[in-house]
């Protein structure tokens, strides 16, 4: 995650409910010619190029793309890049982000990681790992993938979780379109 460090700007995110409601970013903080660059993590392979382009090179459709076809599998770090998360669709935070990277690029789209500290209420950490019933089983869960995790506890039980996480920023044309269409990005918005 080192080699991300001068795209990464620090962000706290709290989930106070559902966590795919997306904020818009407005931001004097114009795109960088390496938003659009291939790495080794971010490929352009012809599945990624052929998969965006189906989805019409559409920032909305490649996101609700990926929400709805990639599984979580909680480990930490860089393990699979882009194409192999396609590949096999069970990836965690940084391998969904290459992914959601590649594809808004091979589109045109400047996109970016962005590493912060996310609290998740428990019923939620519950659910996102696979259906638990024990809330320090799932936050140990989360743990033994290598992911920075602790629990946060209010009356004696765990209320929460705040772990360290992956996501993206996509700089879109927001307005007036939310994205819909994308002709010139005015806006970063955060993508998970």
């Amino acid at each position: 995650r080192e080699q991300f460090a001068e795209l990464q700007k620090p962000i706290q995110l709290a989930f106070n409910g559902d966590p795919t409601i997306l904020l818009a970013q407005a931001t004097s903080d114009l795109p960088k010619p390496e938003d659009l660059a291939p790495t080794i993590e971010v490929q352009f392979t012809q599945e990624i190029k052929e998969l965006a382009a189906s989805l019409g090179n559409k920032p909305v459709a490649i996101y609700n793309w990926v929400r709805n076809n990639i599984d979580f599998v909680p480990t930490y770090g860089s393990i699979q890049g882009a194409n192999h998360c396609l590949m096999t669709k069970q990836c965690n935070d940084m391998d969904t982000a290459s992914l959601l990277i590649a594809l808004l690029r091979a589109s045109g789209i400047s996109a970016r990681y962005v590493v912060g500290t996310i609290e998740v209420p428990i019923d939620k950490v519950m659910n996102w790992v696979g259906g638990f019933t024990d809330e320090r089983s799932a936050v140990n869960f989360i743990g033994s993938g290598g992911t920075p995790v602790v629990s946060l506890v209010a009356g004696g039980k765990i209320v929460a979780a705040r772990m360290e996480h992956v996501w993206v920023e996509a700089y879109v044309d927001y307005i007036p379109s939310f994205g819909a269409v994308h002709k010139q990005g005015d806006t970063w918005i955060p993508l998970d």
